[in-house]
Formats: C-alpha cells, sequence, structure tokens
C-alpha cells in the first residue's frame, strides 16, 4: 500500500508540473503575441508618419521634444512664436535644426531642417541627391510649387527644394492648423 500511496503523490506532482508547465508555455506565447502585436502596430504608425532618425534617436514630429531625451545641441535660439502663445526654440546639431513649438507648458517638435549632405532621410535621400532618387524612393505622389516638391503622410510632410535637378534643402514639417 505504501507503493500504491508515493505512486499516487508522483503523479499529483507530475500533473501538476505540467499544468504549471503548459500555463507558463501559452502565457509566454500571449506575452509574445503582444509585444509583436505592438511592434506591428508602432511600425504601422510610423510608416503613417514621416520622421526623422538622427543617431540613435526617433525624432517624431508633433511629440514633446523633451521626450526624444537628445544629445546637448551645438547651438539654441528662442524667439517670440508668431503662431503660439509663447517661445519658438530652436536646436542645432552638427547636421541638422530641430524646431519646436510651445502648447501650453509643452514645447513640441515642428521641424527638422537638414543644414548639409551629411544627414538623410530615413530612407536614405540627402541634400546633393538627385531628384530622380527623391521620387524613386518617394514616388510622384507630391505636390509641387515651383522647385518645392512637398510629401504628406497624415499631419507630416517632408519638403525636398530641388534645383537643377539636384535636392538642395530638405526639411521635415509638422502641420500644426
Amino acid at each position: 500500500m505504501k507503493n500504491k500511496g508515493t505512486i499516487i503523490a508522483i503523479i499529483v506532482i507530475v500533473v501538476i508540473l505540467v499544468i504549471i508547465g503548459a500555463f507558463i508555455i501559452l502565457n509566454s506565447k500571449q506575452e509574445n503575441k503582444t509585444v509583436g502585436d505592438a511592434e506591428t502596430s508602432v511600425s504601422q504608425e510610423s510608416k503613417d508618419i514621416y520622421q526623422f532618425q538622427a543617431e540613435d534617436k526617433t525624432v517624431q514630429l508633433g511629440v514633446d521634444f523633451a521626450s526624444l531625451n537628445m544629445p546637448k545641441e551645438n547651438d539654441y535660439a528662442e524667439m517670440e512664436s508668431c503662431a503660439f502663445e509663447g517661445l519658438d526654440k530652436e536646436y542645432t546639431y552638427d547636421h541638422y535644426v530641430i524646431s519646436t513649438y510651445p502648447e501650453g507648458e509643452i514645447d513640441k517638435v515642428k521641424s527638422v531642417y537638414f543644414l548639409d549632405e551629411e544627414a538623410q532621410t530615413t530612407e536614405g535621400v540627402k541634400i546633393g541627391d538627385t531628384y530622380d532618387k527623391m521620387v524613386e524612393v518617394y514616388g510622384e505622389d507630391y505636390q509641387n510649387l515651383d522647385n518645392q516638391y512637398t510629401y504628406e503622410k497624415e499631419k507630416t510632410q517632408i519638403i525636398f527644394l530641388v534645383e537643377d535637378n539636384v535636392i538642395s534643402q530638405i526639411e521635415y514639417n509638422y502641420v500644426t492648423e
């Protein structure tokens, strides 16, 4: 009888361990699915807007500048805002300038302006590239005013100034309306 009780105890312990293991595996799969769905959501969101990749930072237009945790800028300027109540601010880095606008107590990213050919768009276009490369990467769904080509996604724009078939300026812009 003692052996029968031991065998039953071992079977009960094994069943409990199998149930716990199955629970852990199922819970792990559910967490991975949630993370995967979140990644899909983020990547889908990033496809719906233009954003700038600066070194290891993603500069998303319209967000709180402080949340970006950008490195120390080379130069800083501020001026009374014409369109908003408060100060517009400009943070100049080696190859680009980030401009912000005030929204209450928060400074939100308004634009990113390229200073030279060292900065490039997330999709790999830079000052000095050709009109043809711009169209190859971004397509022909742009608004054209003289030699300025504006692509729009949601409330974001990427604007190229093209002179003699060469990109001379690039700017990301957030439409605040």
